[in-house]
C-alpha cells in the first residue's frame, strides 16, 4: 500500500491578520481527508518562530488567553530542493548527543494572511524547497498583497478600477498640506484611505473632509510607508466572487456582504453573529452576514464572473482566490482587490455550488501538484563555465 503524502497546513505569521490566519488554518485542518493525507499542522508565531506538535491538533490550544508555546516543538524550516521536501528540523533535541528529529512535508497549503506569509515571503521558502504548494506563486502573491501594484496592472490591462493616488509617508510627514490639497483636487471627497500592503480592513478609513483625510492618512501610515487613496462611492454594493485555478478557471456563485456601515470592519468580517474564536466555534469570513447568491441580474452576474476570471489570470493567481468588486448606482462594475488566500478559502461560496470544503482542498492540492510538475520541466540553471579559466 503506497504511503500517504505528508500534508502541511501552515498558519499564523508575523501579521496583523495573525488570528484570522488561525481561523482559516483550523477550518482547512478540519476539512482535510485523512484517508488521503497524513497531516502536520505548522504554526508560525507572531515572532516568526515555527512550531509543530500534537497540541496543534486540538483547536482549544488557541482558545487560551496565552497559548503555552513551550508545549509545542520549535522547528527550523530547511528547504531540500533535491528531494522536493520542506524539512522541519527540531530546534532543541534535548541534549548535545541527541539527534534532532525531523518532519518532512511533501505538499503544503498556506492558510496564511498578511505580511511575511501571504505576500510571497513564505511562498519563496516553499519554492526554494521545490515542494508543491497550494495558492498563488511568489510573484502573484506579492502583486495581490500590494493594492497599488494590483490597480496599476489592472488599469494597464483595461480592467476598471476606481480613481486612485499613491501617497508616500516621507512626503506626507515632511509637509502634509500639499499632499492633502493634491488628493482633494485629484480625487475629491469622499476618499477611502488604505495601507497599500495589508488586509482585513485594518488601517482603512473614509474621509469626508480635510481633517478626516489627515487623520486617515496618519492611521494608514502606522501600517506601512505607502498608502492608497481612492475615490469612495456613496451608493454602492460590494460583490465578491471566488475563482478556482484550472483550464479554464472556474468562478463561484456571487456573494453580497452585508454591513451596518459603508466599510466592513474587522469585527464584521470575522466576529459577526457572535461567532468568535477558532475552529468549529468560530466561522471567520463564513460567519459574516451576506446574501448568497447575490441579488443581481443574470447579465451582471455573468459580467462579474467573467471579470473575476480575467483578473485572476492577469494577476497570475493560483489555487483559490477571491476577487472583490464594487457596483455603483449606475451598475458600473469596478474591481476593488484580489485576495490570494481568502478568509476561510471562501468555501461557503463553493458549497452552495455543490463542491464541499473537502473537495475544494483536494482541488487545491491537485492544481498545486500540476503546477509543480510543470515548473520542474522548466530550465532554470545554465552552466557557462565562466570560472573554468582559459
Amino acid at each position: 500500500m503506497p504511503t500517504k503524502p505528508q500534508l502541511g497546513i501552515i498558519f499564523g505569521g508575523r501579521s496583523v491578520e495573525h488570528e484570522v490566519s488561525i481561523l482559516t488554518g483550523y477550518q482547512a485542518i478540519e476539512a482535510v481527508d485523512r484517508s488521503k493525507y497524513n497531516l502536520t499542522p505548522v504554526y508560525i508565531a507572531r515572532d516568526n518562530v515555527w512550531y509543530i506538535g500534537d497540541k496543534l491538533a486540538d483547536v482549544s490550544f488557541f482558545r487560551q488567553e496565552h497559548p503555552p508555546l513551550n508545549q509545542l516543538i520549535r522547528v527550523f524550516p530547511a528547504p531540500d530542493a533535491a528531494r522536493g521536501k520542506l524539512t522541519l528540523i527540531e530546534a532543541s533535541p534535548g541534549g548535545l548527543l541527541k539527534r534532532p528529529q525531523t518532519n518532512e512535508l511533501d505538499i503544503v497549503i498556506p492558510a496564511t494572511h498578511g505580511t511575511f506569509v501571504e505576500d510571497g515571503c513564505l511562498q519563496g521558502i516553499l519554492e526554494m524547497a521545490n515542494v508543491p504548494y497550494a495558492g498563488s506563486d511568489v510573484r502573484s502573491s506579492a502583486i495581490g498583497m500590494d493594492k497599488l501594484l494590483t490597480k496599476s496592472i489592472l488599469t494597464t490591462a483595461g480592467i476598471p478600477v476606481l480613481p486612485y493616488v499613491e501617497v508616500n509617508k516621507v512626503r506626507f510627514e515632511d509637509d502634509p498640506e500639499p499632499v492633502l490639497s493634491s488628493l482633494e483636487n485629484e480625487i475629491g471627497y469622499p476618499i477611502f484611505v488604505k495601507p497599500a500592503i495589508l488586509g482585513s480592513s485594518v488601517g482603512v478609513s473614509r474621509a469626508d473632509d480635510h481633517q478626516e483625510l489627515e487623520d486617515a492618512l496618519e492611521l494608514a501610515f502606522k501600517f506601512g510607508t505607502r498608502v492608497l487613496a481612492e475615490k469612495a462611492l456613496t451608493n454602492y454594493r460590494e460583490i465578491n466572487c471566488s475563482v478556482i485555478d484550472g483550464d479554464p478557471p472556474i468562478p463561484s456563485v456571487l456573494e453580497q456582504p452585508q454591513s451596518g456601515e459603508e466599510l466592513l470592519t474587522f469585527d464584521e468580517k470575522y466576529k459577526s453573529g457572535g461567532k468568535k474564536g477558532v475552529g468549529k466555534g468560530g466561522k471567520g469570513m463564513a460567519g459574516q452576514q451576506r446574501i448568497i447568491p447575490a441579488e443581481l441580474s443574470d447579465e451582471i452576474t455573468t459580467m462579474i464572473q467573467d471579470m473575476a476570471i480575467n483578473t485572476f489570470q492577469i494577476l497570475g493567481a493560483g489555487g483559490v482566490a477571491r476577487i472583490d468588486f464594487l457596483i455603483d448606482a449606475n451598475n458600473n462594475i469596478y474591481v476593488n482587490e484580489l485576495n490570494n488566500i481568502p478568509g476561510s478559502f471562501s468555501y461557503y461560496l463553493w458549497e452552495l455550488g455543490g463542491r464541499s470544503f473537502r473537495e475544494l482542498i483536494d482541488r487545491m492540492i491537485d492544481t498545486a501538484k500540476r503546477r509543480h510538475k510543470q515548473q520542474n520541466r522548466t530550465t532554470y540553471a545554465f552552466e557557462a563555465n565562466l570560472l573554468a579559466g582559459e
